[in-house]
């Protein structure tokens, strides 16, 4: 059993422990009393904070995406007079974000038409493909070349995450390589 002491809330208790129910038994096992008595609370405590498991479980990738959300904005506010350096650091930082927190592999990953729930994945392409596209606005690269460069930044991106998480590639010097390449770009 996990030790949840560090969260303020019972929701933070039950949205932590929703995380590790998802990696340890998928969504098609996820089960709210589980989750409940991992948090040493009773069985209706989850419906106490959601409305059932679909919710509850939006609620977790919600909860994961917030956080992602809180760095990103932080990066490309301090490197906003700097289109190219937002994108590496953004880049960077997401492998980063990944790899420091493996407890959230299984619900970035996640995509379920059960749930209407889409991969945080498929946001971070978004993400990365609007600052792609805002790069080469700014150096006035052409609509097909945009569309490249934004598959092979993605690429880089999830290569990245994929190397270091097997072990194939040590961290910093994947991060640096991301970086350099991302760069060689523009």
């Amino acid at each position: 059993m996990e030790d949840y002491e560090g969260y303020e809330t019972v929701r933070q208790k039950l949205i932590i422990s929703g995380i590790s129910e998802i990696e340890n038994h998928g969504i098609a096992d996820f089960s709210l009393r589980r989750v409940a008595s991992n948090c040493n609370v009773s069985c209706a405590a989850p419906y106490k904070h959601f409305k059932g498991k679909e919710d509850f479980i939006r609620e977790i990738v919600a909860y994961i995406h917030s956080r992602w959300m809180l760095l990103q904005n932080q990066i490309e506010e301090f490197f906003k007079d700097d289109l190219k350096k937002q994108l590496t650091e953004v880049c960077a930082s997401y492998v980063k974000f990944w790899i420091a927190n493996p407890n959230f592999r299984s619900v970035l990953t996640l995509k379920t038409k059960e749930f209407e729930i889409e991969s945080e994945f498929s946001k971070i392409t978004d993400t990365i493909c609007t600052l792609v596209k805002k790069c080469c606005t700014e150096f006035g690269v052409s609509e097909s070349e945009t569309e490249h460069k934004c598959y092979v930044i993605c690429s880089l991106v999830y290569g990245a995450v994929l190397m270091i998480d097997n072990g194939d590639m040590d961290g910093e010097k994947t991060i640096m390589m991301l970086k350099k390449s991302i760069l060689k770009e523009f």
